[in-house]
């Protein structure tokens, strides 16, 4: 896996439905979500042609970015509001993963997962350093408490129930290991 050489080297498809922030609110998270899409060599490509309606009628959903094995396509500017979890949409910044939320563990570490995981990490970690949000797990009670970090659609479910009943990435993701490749790629760019 090569990461690209910055974010603003990511090709950009623009998604149809976002909020324009003005000012732009601080970002306080980054949510992990799975795209429910298979993992594919395109995926990510899918999944942001699917935002921005071009495979069909517009969702009323968008993410930040999609990501699959080999790609990196971001939808939403970073600073902006992506229609991706209800309850942190303006302060969380919306990353989509290929694959499933039913998936076991054993399925998220496949050489094609790896790979995503891999990518997605280095990504996670530019945008922890430049919004300065840590390189640290937020379940629901730290989101319902306004504490900053990395957290699942799932637990953006628990916070805020009558918001949406996403079970997003899944239980099978490996939250741990992933954190820590994110710390790895922070630390290479001086944050977190």
């Amino acid at each position: 896996m090569i990461p690209p050489a910055s974010l603003e080297a990511l090709p950009f498809v623009q998604a149809a439905n976002w909020t324009a922030a003005k000012p732009p609110p601080r970002k306080k998270w980054v949510v992990i979500h799975a795209m429910e899409y298979p993992e594919k060599p395109d995926s990510a490509e899918w999944c942001a042609r699917y935002f921005a309606g071009l495979v069909g009628p517009a969702p009323r959903c968008s993410a930040h970015a999609c990501v699959d094995s080999d790609t990196i396509v971001q939808c939403v500017g970073w600073d902006q509001v992506a229609w991706h979890a209800p309850g942190a949409n303006s302060l969380g910044i919306g990353i989509e993963h290929a694959g499933y939320a039913r998936q076991g563990l054993a399925d998220w570490q496949d050489t094609y997962s790896r790979q995503m995981l891999e990518l997605s990490a280095w990504l996670v970690a530019q945008l922890c350093t430049r919004f300065r949000i840590p390189v640290e797990f937020s379940n629901a009670a730290d989101l319902r408490a306004g504490e900053a970090g990395i957290t699942t659609h799932a637990e953006v479910t628990l916070a805020w129930p009558d918001k949406g009943s996403h079970t997003d990435p899944g239980k099978g993701f490996p939250m741990g290991d992933y954190l820590r490749r994110v710390r790895h790629y922070a630390l290479d760019v001086g944050g977190a």
